[in-house]
Formats: C-alpha cells, sequence, structure tokens
C-alpha cells in the first residue's frame, strides 16, 4: 500500500526515483535530475527511530510516495515490478542509483531492472563523488555522530538541520548564564555531544547561534538541546524551530562553577560568532 503528502495522482506518474532517500544528499537530486515533468519519487520507509530526513517534503518538490520495506522486501523481482506498475499506470522510466537492491534477500540489482522492464526506459545513474568520496547515506550518518559536521555537510550540499519542539528549561542560563532555546527532537539524527556554531530558523528568519547537545555536566547532569541566538533577545518563545549546524566547536565537559561555565560559553560565543562571519553558511 502506497501513501504520500502529494496531491498528484499517481497514476499520473510518468517517471519514478526509487531508493530510501534518507539525507536528500547530493547523490539523490542526481537521480531527481532524470525525471521528467511528470516524474515522482518512491521513498522506501524503514522503521528507524533516528534518521537523516524524517521529513523529506521540505526539501524538494518533487512528489514524494511511501512505501514500508515490509510491504516489498519479500517480493520476487517480477513481483516487484508488477506492484509499481499497478500503482503507477503510466510509468515509462525507472531511475535507480547503481547499488539499488530489490526483491526477496535482495536478490536483485539495478542491471536486473532492464530484463524485468524491458518496457521501460531504465536509468542507473553511477556513484557519485565529491573530492573522492562516495556520497553516501552511511557516510553523512558517521560524519554527524563523530561530529565532522563540514564533511556531512559538504555531502549534503547543506547546512544539516533538524526539526524540534521547544520546552522549558533550567532557567539557569537566563538567570545566570546565557539564555537559551531549550529543544526536543526525537526522529532526527543528532550530532556528537558538544558545542556547535549553528543557525536556526523560526518565523522564516534565520539567526546566529551556539548550540549545545549532551548531558549538562555543570548542573543537572540530564540530556539536552539547547540554542542561544547570536546578539537578539527573542521576547516569545517559538513552539518548535529548525536547527542547522555548521561546525563543532568543543566538547562536552563539566566545570566546577557556573562562573567558569560562563566564561567558556563567552569564549564559545566568539568562537561561533567568527565561524559564522567566516564560512560559507548555506541553509536549506
Amino acid at each position: 500500500m502506497l501513501n504520500t503528502l502529494s496531491s498528484r495522482n499517481s497514476n499520473e506518474i510518468t517517471s519514478l526515483a526509487i531508493g530510501k532517500f534518507d539525507g536528500m544528499h547530493l547523490a539523490h537530486f542526481k537521480l531527481l535530475e532524470h525525471l521528467d515533468s511528470q516524474g515522482a519519487i518512491l521513498s522506501i520507509h524503514t522503521q528507524a527511530p533516528r534518521m537523516l530526513t524524517p521529513h523529506k517534503e521540505s526539501h524538494t518538490n518533487i512528489p514524494i510516495f511511501y512505501v514500508d520495506l515490509a510491504r516489498i522486501k519479500n517480493l520476487s523481482g517480477k513481483a516487484f515490478v508488477e506492484f509499481l506498475t499497478r500503482h503507477f499506470r503510466a510509468l515509462k522510466r525507472i531511475v535507480v542509483g547503481y547499488d539499488f537492491k530489490f526483491g526477496k534477500d535482495r536478490k536483485f540489482s539495478a542491471s536486473d531492472l532492464y530484463t524485468l522492464c524491458a518496457d521501460k526506459e531504465i536509468i542507473i545513474v553511477p556513484e557519485y563523488k565529491i573530492h573522492d568520496l562516495g556520497v553516501h547515506s552511511s557516510i553523512i550518518k558517521e560524519c554527524i555522530t563523530t561530529g565532522n559536521i563540514p564533511i556531512a555537510n559538504l555531502l549534503l550540499g547543506r547546512i544539516y538541520t533538524i526539526y524540534a519542539h521547544t520546552t522549558t528549561g533550567q532557567n539557569i542560563g537566563s538567570r545566570e548564564l546565557y539564555p537559551t532555546i531549550n529543544l526536543v527532537c526525537n526522529d532526527y539524527i543528532l550530532p556528537q555531544d558538544g558545542v556547535y556554531a549553528s543557525v536556526c530558523k523560526f518565523d522564516e528568519i534565520w539567526y546566529e547561534s551556539v548550540s549545545f547537545v549532551g548531558n549538562r555536566l555543570s548542573t543537572d547532569r540530564e540530556f539536552s538541546i539547547e540554542t542561544h541566538i547570536l546578539g537578539r533577545s527573542i521576547p516569545t518563545l517559538p513552539p518548535h524551530l529548525t536547527l542547522g549546524f555548521v561546525q563543532k566547536i568543543r566538547e562536552n565537559r563539566h566545570f566546577d562553577t557556573l562562573q567558569s561555565l560562563k566564561d567558556q560559553i563567552t569564549k564559545d560565543i566568539d568562537t561561533a560568532t567568527h565561524i559564522l562571519r567566516t564560512i560559507n553558511t548555506k541553509t536549506p
């Protein structure tokens, strides 16, 4: 069974790019270049607690249809093709990456589509590389979770962002340190614990910021995602925001006093300001 947030009917689709599309990175967009004006994405959905892009629609205007992996993973090659043609009756072109696998036990590869779909145009897109590094979601995830944000952003072609809801915190920041917006995010992959030069968006405006991810080792030791807007006060807390990570500044660490923590945050703000003013912070 297919589901979609698009208003376009599946029977209108003449070209289809198939894959997981977690990350919506530069290699994915190479696939999308081969779609025609009636093209769409078929995103194979897997059950994962956290993803790079759980909300893919914010990164493309191309219609997206979803199918659960459990629905198709045990199909034969012929049954998989029948599934496609049943749901996309006008389909003429199929676009996949060179490493696309399908069918029971991932037995079938991209090249098998030439035989199984002899009546359709099959486009197999080769591996896309930047500086001899293949652009893959697995590599981007590894970069994010190890704090190598610049490489992750290079492969994404944009700043890595998460969509988060705001919540109340300890209020220590506004009283004794620097005011921060406390965030809750359960469905995106989070960067390695530490402090980051960042940007955030709410009310359709992007702001420069410095952000923290990790356990608050100097206070209650609870996990927290917090961001401090640089050079601006925010009188009204937004219900949610988009937070983008630009570069890691330092590791998370314990401070013996709130004053020493504040002194370090002051340095973090200076460092983040310098980073954000001197590098290209291309937002999504």
